[in-house]
């Protein structure tokens, strides 16, 4: 598994389905950062502009050695139909996994791994998103210690889930827009971020009533708006509960955000044209952008360079 730290630019004016090039996607969380641990409903997407693939004869002997590890893992040898033997010979014999995604930027890089290892050597495979899940969340928590399984999920299948708690997984259908088209791009914060310590503060926070009392008054009516103005294409609608995600983290999730990017945040909540969010766990890696156009976030925000996914 590899992956540069931070990701090039290329060409942010072109959508993203120009760039299907692997057969295994990162993916993104569109929304539900933090709350689908609360057993609300999160929206996670392929994200086609990174990904990997299977490759022969990787001169990178350091991420060659962690799957070399992977491939000896308990954290797959008991996973039904499959082939362990077949995946271990081929890794001795210079199999590797060649990928662009960012390591440590909470686009899945590991979620893409465990999808190619999955359709590769299973002997038989299931469609059941439940099963699926249950599959992967077992070996991505080789990586992580533990896992959802949503993200090597979502890079399987290439197609955009809903997913609410551990037994409720459904394919995402959107709707046409109903008036202009958010853009979406990724904003590189240039570091790379822990995600446990975040969690733990969640986990932790969660416990005091009065941030609790915030999610569940202020946060969740907002969120679970702004999935269902999402997938129904309200644009109308949907900005303002944009605003309102984008002040909340601010305010109250500052953990998650850098220190060095809240100025420009509380910048561009002013100019009303360009809105940022947190992507996944926050805290580096990358931010989500959304822009009422395309053409707004090149003006603002050009110069940085950000990556144009929707």
């Amino acid at each position: 598994m590899s992956g540069a730290k931070s990701a090039g630019a290329g060409d942010n004016t072109e959508p993203i389905y120009l760039y299907h090039l692997f057969m295994y996607p990162a993916k993104v969380l569109l929304f539900g950062e933090y709350l689908v641990l609360l057993g609300v409903r999160a929206l996670t997407l392929p994200l086609e502009r990174f990904g990997g693939e299977w490759a022969w004869n990787s001169a990178e002997d350091g991420l060659q050695e962690e799957l070399r590890a992977f491939a000896h893992s308990e954290a797959i040898a008991g996973i039904p139909a499959l082939d362990v033997r077949a995946f271990r010979q081929e890794v001795a014999q210079g199999l590797f996994f060649r990928s662009n995604i960012p390591r440590g930027y909470g686009l899945g890089s590991s979620g893409a791994l465990c999808a190619a290892v999955y359709d590769r050597y299973a002997t038989t495979k299931t469609d059941d998103l439940i099963v699926l899940k249950q599959l992967f969340a077992r070996m991505e928590a080789f990586f992580h210690g533990r896992s959802s399984g949503i993200d090597p999920l979502t890079s399987y299948v290439r197609r955009p889930l809903l997913v609410r708690g551990q037994e409720d997984v459904r394919f995402f259908e959107q709707q046409p827009w109903h008036g202009p088209t958010p853009a979406v791009f990724l904003f590189d914060t240039g570091q790379e971020r822990q995600t446990g310590p975040l969690v733990q503060w969640f986990v932790e926070q969660c416990r005091h009533r009065d941030f609790a009392a915030r999610i569940e008054d202020e946060l969740l009516p907002t969120h679970e708006a702004l999935i269902e103005a999402w997938q129904t294409g309200a644009s109308a609608q949907l900005w303002p509960l944009l605003r309102r995600l984008s002040a909340f983290q601010l305010q109250h999730w500052q953990p998650m955000i850098p220190e060095q990017w809240r100025p420009l945040w509380a910048e561009l909540m002013a100019s009303d044209e360009v809105l940022f969010k947190i992507c996944g766990a926050g805290g580096g890696g990358f931010l989500l952008l959304f822009g009422r156009t395309a053409e707004s976030v090149q003006r603002l925000l050009g110069h940085y360079a950000p990556i144009r996914i929707l």
